[in-house]
């Protein structure tokens, strides 16, 4: 696609969702909350605000392996989730203590399943990508976590059924 392509796409994002094209390299801004103002954040004393590139993806694989693989929720909420932080799930309220509340039984509902596929560690946000079975339905799931060091902060969710036969023929997971 070409720059102009691009940049005739920001006038009908800006009167339909609120957004601005800038540039061909940064293509839209989305306004939302903004926790770059949180100065602080209630993280559990086991986190560490600065770490290395390999550090963190030990520190978030041990958080995949704790919360999706044992199904142990608290242990991984309290390990490295901030107890302020931010919930974009639309059925989840903010905090730690909530989330508790809605997935310790989810997690722990017989049949249901959860096996990590890729753990993907940047500097600010940690991507998990699962291959889930909830109610006997077979999803698709990307977590997308917002970090300062070790410490979880604020998290998305995008879910999809996997569908058996797909047009490209490529897998899931």
């Amino acid at each position: 696609m070409h720059a102009p392509s691009f940049l005739a796409l920001g006038p009908l994002f800006s009167i339909f969702q609120g957004v601005t094209a800038t540039s061909p390299t940064r293509l839209v801004e989305i306004a939302g909350i903004n926790t770059n103002n949180v100065t602080i954040w209630d993280c559990p004393s086991t986190t560490w605000p600065d770490l290395d590139q390999t550090m963190l993806q030990i520190a978030m694989n041990d958080f995949a392996y704790s919360f999706y693989t044992e199904k142990n929720i608290q242990k991984a909420l309290d390990r490295y989730v901030a107890s302020n932080y931010v919930q974009h799930n639309p059925d989840i309220p903010d905090g730690r203590a909530a989330a508790a509340k809605f997935l310790i039984p989810l997690f722990g509902k017989k049949g249901n399943s959860f096996e990590v596929a890729r753990v993907m560690v940047g500097p600010e946000y940690t991507t998990i990508h699962i291959k889930a079975k909830v109610n006997g339905s077979f999803l698709n799931v990307v977590d997308i976590y917002k970090t300062k060091g070790s410490c979880i902060v604020e998290h998305w969710d995008v879910m999809q059924p996997v569908q058996n036969n797909t047009v490209s023929h490529h897998p899931y997971f």
